[in-house]
């Protein structure tokens, strides 16, 4: 929507709080592509009980980003099944927490918990994949990779890693529009 709205503006720049500016391209395959900082995840020396106790399927590796908490399973159908308690992993907050593995048809899987930001599971994430492509990218020994976060509405995202960026394409959903005013001080 605001590349069709601002036909003239080939890059549009977010300033967050969490990692500075992020940039957004509309790719000539309609694809939206945003550029994130490398957050890749580091080893753990002590899993939080309420990580274990807060997913139905232990996983065979935990690993731990600035943002989330990376639970590392054998294979799809083990992600798929995970059942979140969501009280659980609130008490983890601030950080969040994303399930992986190895996809059956894609590079990777995942689905993304959120509660202690506000959230439940959230559909799609690009986020989160500056840590997943890095991971994986290292596990698999591939720079370019095909992600797919099996939430209940999916989404089919492509990773590219360089040097201390990951690029994160994907088709973007419009859920909202509206206009807010800003007062003047």
């Amino acid at each position: 929507m605001i590349f069709e709205k601002n036909k003239n503006m080939p890059v549009i720049r977010f300033l967050t709080k969490a990692v500075g500016t992020l940039s957004a391209v509309k790719l000539p395959d309609g694809l939206i592509e945003m550029s994130f900082p490398k957050r890749g995840p580091e080893q753990l020396e002590t899993i939080p009980s309420s990580l274990l106790e807060g997913l139905s399927v232990r996983p065979k590796e935990v690993l731990k980003s600035q943002q989330a908490y990376f639970a590392i399973y054998e294979n799809e159908q083990e992600v798929k099944t995970v059942v979140p308690d969501l009280r659980k992993l609130i008490e983890l907050g601030p950080l969040d927490v994303v399930v992986t593995a190895p996809g059956k048809y894609h590079d990777f899987v995942s689905r993304y918990f959120w509660p202690a930001n506000g959230g439940e599971e959230d559909p799609v994430t690009g986020s989160i994949h500056a840590g997943l492509a890095p991971f994986w990218a290292s596990r698999l020994g591939k720079n370019n990779l095909v992600a797919l976060q099996v939430s209940r509405r999916t989404g089919l995202l492509k990773c590219r890693v360089e040097n201390d960026r990951v690029y994160v394409s994907g088709a973007a959903v419009q859920y909202l529009e509206g206009t807010i005013e800003i007062p003047s001080a």
